[in-house]
């Protein structure tokens, strides 16, 4: 599967470097755009986060219809043609209008009018409204709810686990104020196979480099995040391909 919006981040393209999941149930406690699930096609999902609007997007995306889909204007004029949407409906524009925000917001970014009649998904349209359509039958035993990490139960799992990260960059989320001690020994004690995705040079887990992606900034200037990441003793892991 392809991203069903656009997030701040680049996880889609770690999510490869990663390898596939090494249990059925893939556990996101950070969830955001599900990038490690959607990208491995992963069929049975929980996803967890503390933002309203995600749960809200994510509960749309996973009980809508393609008629609802579908009903959503293709392009946009104005702001207030966005607002006047229903709840879901919006939330899915707004990511896919701004273009890589933590954050849903109207403000439709000059990238869109650049590209919006363009017949791929860089922006908003219909190729996008195709893409929720053909994979929303692949989420249907994906759940979402609104949590913080630590109420979530300890299952048996696959837990991908994608905090905002400990630094400059990781601020920009709007609830990324983080005792990273207290999720070191919270990510310690999961059941099952536990990867932590983090950049280079944390330290709150004994992080290992895991490699190099352009981001949504790098897009414009060439830069390059460098990626780390945990995993609990005694996996066995190999990295393949993603779908």
């Amino acid at each position: 599967m392809k991203p069903f919006f656009s997030y701040y981040g680049a996880k889609y393209q770690v999510a490869k470097h990663l390898g596939a999941p090494r249990s059925e149930l893939v556990i996101e406690p950070f969830a955001g755009s599900a990038c490690y699930s959607t990208r491995w096609n992963v069929k049975k999902a929980k996803l967890y986060d503390v933002s309203e609007n995600i749960c809200l997007l994510w509960d749309f995306l996973i009980n809508s219809s393609c008629k609802d889909i579908m009903a959503i204007p293709s392009t946009f004029k104005s702001e207030d043609e966005i607002e006047a949407l229903e709840i879901g409906q919006q939330l899915l524009c707004k990511f896919w209008v701004a273009k890589g925000r933590s954050e849903p917001t109207s403000k439709i970014s000059p990238w869109y009018f650049k590209y919006n009649d363009s017949k791929d998904c860089r922006v908003w349209g219909d190729a996008v409204k195709a893409r929720v359509c053909e994979q929303k039958p692949l989420i249907s035993q994906w759940e979402i709810q609104q949590s913080s990490y630590e109420n979530i139960p300890n299952y048996n799992a696959h837990w991908h686990i994608d905090p905002p990260y400990n630094n400059k960059a990781g601020s920009r989320y709007p609830f990324s104020e983080i005792n990273y001690e207290h999720l070191a020994i919270w990510c310690r004690s999961r059941n099952g196979q536990v990867d932590v995705c983090e950049n280079s040079g944390a330290s709150w887990l004994p992080f290992e480099d895991l490699c190099e992606v352009v981001s949504s900034r790098g897009r414009r200037t060439g830069y390059k995040s460098k990626e780390a990441v945990w995993r609990n003793p005694g996996q066995k892991f190999e990295v393949g391909e993603a779908a």
